[in-house]
């Protein structure tokens, strides 16, 4: 009941004619009109003479009290706040015939604001309790779904299950709630969730108890026992058990048990469970579900991981290619090969990235249209410079769901295997060449000696003003010029034994320039050494490495020439990016320079710019450099050239 009325805006006074017995008739509860300054009832309803036995008029009569024997008139007093509390009172039922006294909540409402007017509710204390009682069971039930229908939220299973059961206590008033799963490797029925004293239910249900347990079972007080459940609720005094098989896709998988000490009065308390028992059975496989969709994500994640891995870390190029055949993505290495960024390609047809590939479109074509294309072969392509490179194509359709999303197209650079094979190929036939060239070098020996020889017999047999000489002195020159020639090509093509020990570079290169200095003089060139302090000594073979320098020394004078220059040498220790301690030899001149196209093969054997050169003077040097394990390196620019030796130190010298 609540404190306004519809009575609040309408006067009371007789000589309105309105039917006020008839408008409080309306009211679903007993009620009356009470006027607080003469305390006496003014108006009364249907429902107080039913309640009273007495009649409108003879109610009218009566002071409160008479009708109300236990009520203080001074409680109907207008109260500041125009608010009333119900008043716990008892009323006169059959006041003629000394009835019994009832129980009633009176519930004020003061229909004027001097508070003269008062209508009074009456209700049994009875219908107000079970009211209130029917309010509680509604808002508990309420309460009870929220917490059912929030339960699959909560992160752990065992905590949504035991929700569930939480829920279906106050649902169902039960005392106890067991749910059992079946054991896949005994089939017995093992306790997985309880809300309530666990220990009045057994932890299992043997196979045997299936046969009855598989439909919907209830036990009650008085009942025969069919089951271990049936047996253990009688043994813990509960009134009645009821049981609901729990299934999934149609296969029994469990059992949904509740427990207590009052009886079952209707079907309501099965249906509830039947009801609760099939949330369980979604809870089940929503889990299930979530648990396979959770483990398939991280599977999925686990491979897209490693597929990014792999992408990100192959040496092959990646380009992803979009169904409208636009570029979508490229990896490091198609970045690094094709020379451009995945900003700057994204979205552009891939034949404007994929350049001089002309066989490649009818396969994207093909492709597009759902027929697998693997292996393209080799294909001439283009990098973003405008340089071709030989490159292996092969494609990969991404399918979902029996339609292409995206075409995965791999590139392997194939210049560096190119480069390769025909270094390879190379070195076959400068092996082969060698072979020859030293067969021809042993059998041409022999005759260039005994043409010398002839030579020099017809030299000996020539009058002294003979004009032949000057020819055979030309033909023994030649002579001469040929066998160093077929020596220096013995030297570069047979195996050398080096005979290593410490050497002082700075020493020996110092000796080596003052046998060089009556040379240097004539031909109008300078010369310089600087050692840097503590430079320390590599192991050599010192013949060989003086055959390094004469080479280095002998191409700088023939570069400065006639005009002469400054020869510099320069030694001191260095440490290379590899942090490789080694000891470094710059011999440089201030000749004209090398060109930049023939810097590339001054190593090469045979190669030579001077007329009477072998060409295999810097070939030897690279040879012997490489024996040692150093280096040999160049800079040129016009106007002089620097020849940068670097030889290792050993590791006792650095212990040392």
């Amino acid at each position: 009941m609540t404190n306004s009325s519809p009575f609040s805006t309408l006067s009371l006074r007789r000589r309105t004619h309105v039917p006020y017995e008839t408008l409080l008739d309306q009211l679903p509860y007993a009620a009356v009109i009470y006027d607080t300054r003469e305390k006496r009832i003014r108006f009364a309803n249907a429902q107080v003479t039913e309640l009273t036995a007495l009649t409108r008029a003879e109610l009218c009569k009566l002071g409160i009290v008479s009708l109300f024997p236990t009520l203080d008139p001074g409680l109907l007093k207008m109260k500041a706040d125009n608010s009333e509390q119900p008043l716990e009172v008892s009323i006169a039922t059959n006041i003629r015939r000394n009835g019994p006294l009832l129980d009633v909540h009176l519930t004020p409402t003061y229909l004027d604001p001097d508070g003269k007017w008062v209508l009074l509710g009456i209700e049994p204390t009875n219908v107000v309790e079970s009211r209130n009682k029917e309010l509680f069971r509604k808002a508990q039930i309420w309460d009870a779904l929220q917490t059912l229908a929030l339960a699959p939220q909560t992160q752990d299973f065992s905590s949504v299950l035991s929700k569930a059961l939480e829920a279906g206590s106050s649902l169902t008033g039960a005392n106890l709630l067991v749910i059992y799963e079946v054991n896949s490797t005994d089939y017995q029925l093992e306790r997985t969730a309880v809300w309530g004293p666990a220990e009045l239910l057994p932890e299992q249900i043997p196979p045997a108890d299936l046969g009855v347990l598989q439909s919907i079972h209830v036990w009650v007080t008085g009942k025969r026992t069919l089951s271990t459940l049936d047996r253990a609720a009688r043994a813990s005094n509960f009134s009645y058990l009821a049981s609901v098989p729990l299934a999934q896709e149609n296969a029994f998988t469990g059992l949904l048990v509740i427990a207590g000490d009052q009886l079952i009065h209707n079907d309501q308390t099965l249906v509830v469970v039947q009801f609760l028992a099939a949330m369980i059975n979604s809870f089940h496989q929503n889990h299930v579900l979530a648990t396979n969709l959770k483990t398939e994500l991280q599977e999925q994640g686990r491979e897209l991981v490693i597929g990014s891995a792999l992408i990100e870390m192959t040496h092959d190029a990646v380009v992803v290619i979009a169904p409208d055949l636009t570029i979508q993505e490229l990896n490091p290495s198609a970045e690094s090969i094709l020379g451009y960024a995945t900003r700057e390609v994204r979205g552009q047809p891939y034949s404007n990235i994929l350049v001089g590939a002309d066989n490649l479109i009818p396969p994207f074509v093909t492709i597009q249209e759902g027929t697998s294309v693997h292996n393209l072969g080799n294909v001439k392509l283009y990098r973003r410079d405008g340089k071709t490179f030989l490159g292996h194509v092969r494609t990969v359709p991404i399918v979902v769901d029996e339609k292409i999303i995206n075409l995965l197209v791999l590139i392997q650079d194939l210049s560096q295997e190119e480069h390769y094979r025909l270094r390879n190929q190379q070195l076959e036939q400068r092996a082969l060449l060698g072979e020859v060239s030293a067969i021809f070098a042993h059998e041409v020996r022999n005759p260039i000696n005994n043409i010398t020889t002839g030579l020099q017999l017809m030299s000996y047999t020539l009058s002294e003003d003979d004009p032949n000489h000057e020819v055979v002195s030309r033909l023994q020159t030649d002579c001469d010029k040929l066998a160093e020639m077929m020596k220096s090509v013995l030297n570069f093509i047979r195996p050398v034994e080096y005979k290593m020990e410490p050497v002082n570079l700075g020493a020996a290169i110092g000796r080596l320039l003052e046998r060089w200095h009556p040379h240097l003089a004539r031909v109008n060139i300078q010369h310089q050494i600087q050692v840097e302090p503590g430079t320390p000594q590599i192991e050599g073979d010192v013949r060989a490495l003086e055959q390094v320098w004469n080479n280095l020394i002998n191409n700088a004078i023939q570069a400065m020439g006639q005009d002469g220059g400054m020869l510099s040498v320069k030694i001191r220790p260095v440490v290379t990016p590899n942090n490789n301690p080694r000891v470094e030899v710059s011999i440089s001149d201030t000749g004209v320079g090398i060109p930049e196209e023939i810097r590339d093969h001054i190593f090469e054997p045979f190669f030579t710019t001077h007329r009477n050169g072998t060409g295999l003077g810097l070939a030897i040097t690279k040879q012997i450099v490489n024996a040692h394990k150093g280096s040999i390196n160049l800079t040129s620019i016009p106007g002089g050239t620097v020849f940068q030796v670097q030889l290792p130190i050993p590791n006792k010298t650095l212990k040392a």
